[in-house]
């Protein structure tokens, strides 16, 4: 009895400590997804020291704090004299999900291509990586632009090839336009070039948005020349988006799948972080994008009183963006006033120009030589720019002869905007340079397929084969 009694109370104390024990043990929390978003910017002038901050961005808060390690390894740039190597420790704490690695750069006067160095990272148990080697990028700051661009060869024709892939402001059929997202998502789908649109706030901020007010993507109203870049960044970029379809005002509100992120009110998918579902500015965007060919649209200066392309050009200098992007504008106005002070930076045809060239073209079959611009960006047929062109029938432009004479002239020519299969297939076959589309992802599907083979038939609206 006394051994059975003896036995029973061990076991007793034994349960209990085991008990004890488990409550005192930390609650585990399941990993969220955390992002280092590769970044890039200007190198600054000889001997300054300025930093390349690196944001860390969770797509939820955890429980515990995360820490991370990490470290810097050199790549085209060299430590000690483009950057300052690093290595150290950083805590994310419990309920927060953001904060910055900095790496200091060493500015200088020489004019070179970008440089980059790689920032790896590890990361505790309750946070999964995204990716552990991130690229920084040192912008060249110190080229001027104050030459034309060499003619000669033209790097926008693609001499028999696949036509580039435009996503037309990141897509906008397939993600959210004009966000930071909507890039990123194209680029990683393979669209060969971002299509942006550039406008001008209240406070005189370049901002990426197509519209002129904010309308129809945003929860917002108003005119974007009335509204100051931080009431801008307020607004969900996302708003009205319906994968597939774009952004119609009238559909059941589970449909707007991305509808919170900027705002907080969801969580992000896995390496993105709320600010990727709202305005971005144009530095936020060459930033974002080192690597990527980029085609600027200049928009109205609406006031007038902002040096709007001088602005412009400015920023393109301090990235070292002149070869890998594009630059135009419909107004010729806009036009004219930027190549006055980026004639380094390669430029498209405005519209008044290109009207005077295909006019002459239909009279006599060639297309003039055009020494200040590289690339013809033209509608399929006339419908797309109103009434610019009277007539019952759309007259068409881009036909074999007019890619014919236009390279012949060594103009590139890229059309918009093309979002059928069929039609990017015609367009393939008519010899264009570039597609500017709304569903990257289907003309992304129409080139993956071997050249003389291609179809439409197993390619739906998604973009998927």
């Amino acid at each position: 009895m006394i051994c059975r009694l003896a036995i029973g109370l061990l076991s007793a104390l034994l349960v209990q400590a085991c008990s004890d024990s488990s409550d005192q043990r930390p609650t585990q929390t399941a990993p969220v997804s955390l992002t280092v978003i590769p970044i890039a910017a200007p190198e600054g002038a000889p001997g300054e020291m300025r930093s390349l901050v690196f944001r860390v961005t969770m797509t939820a808060p955890q429980a515990s704090a995360v820490e991370l390690a990490y470290w810097t390894s050199a790549g085209s740039a060299t430590a000690g004299e483009d950057y300052l190597d690093i290595t150290g420790e950083l805590s994310i704490a419990a309920g927060e999900i953001e904060s910055v690695v900095a790496v200091d750069m060493i500015g200088d006067a020489e004019e070179e291509a970008a440089e980059t160095f790689t920032l790896n990272i590890s990361t505790s148990d309750n946070a999964l990586a995204t990716a552990t080697k991130i690229t920084g990028t040192i912008a060249n700051d110190d080229t001027a632009c104050e030459t034309p661009f060499a003619r000669s060869p033209n790097p926008w024709l693609v001499k028999g090839a696949d036509p580039l892939n435009f996503a037309h402001r990141g897509g906008v059929i397939d993600f959210p336009e004009n966000t930071l997202y909507a890039y990123a998502e194209a680029a990683l789908a393979g669209a060969d070039v971002l299509e942006m649109d550039v406008y001008q706030t209240a406070d005189n901020q370049l901002v990426v948005l197509h519209d002129l007010s904010v309308d129809r993507t945003t929860n917002g109203v108003g005119g974007v020349a009335n509204l100051t870049l931080v009431e801008l960044q307020a607004l969900d970029a996302a708003y009205w988006f319906v994968p597939g379809v774009g952004t119609p005002h009238d559909r059941p509100a589970e449909d707007y799948v991305f509808r919170g992120i900027a705002t907080g009110d969801k969580a992000p998918p896995p390496g993105y972080s709320a600010a990727d579902f709202r305005i971005p500015t144009l530095e936020q965007a060459l930033a974002r994008f080192p690597h990527n060919l980029i085609n600027l649209e200049l928009k109205p200066d609406l006031d007038g009183m902002g040096n709007y392309e001088q602005q412009m050009a400015v920023l393109l200098q301090r990235y070292g963006r002149y070869t890998d992007v594009i630059v135009g504008s419909f107004v010729d106005e806009a036009t004219d006033n930027f190549k006055a002070v980026a004639p380094c930076v390669y430029s498209y045809l405005p519209l008044g120009r290109g009207l005077e060239i295909f006019a002459l073209f239909l009279a006599t079959g060639e297309i003039p030589d055009v020494p200040e611009h590289i690339t013809a960006q033209v509608p399929p047929d006339a419908s797309q720019i109103g009434d610019e062109i009277p007539g019952d029938e759309p007259i068409p432009i881009v036909t074999t002869e007019l890619v014919v004479a236009a390279h012949n002239a060594n103009l590139a020519v890229q059309v918009w905007t093309i979002n059928t299969c069929e039609e990017m297939l015609r367009m393939t076959d008519i010899g264009v340079d570039g597609i500017m589309t709304d569903r990257p992802l289907v003309l992304e599907a129409l080139l993956a397929q071997p050249a003389g083979e291609r179809t439409c038939e197993q390619i739906d609206k998604a973009g998927r084969p």
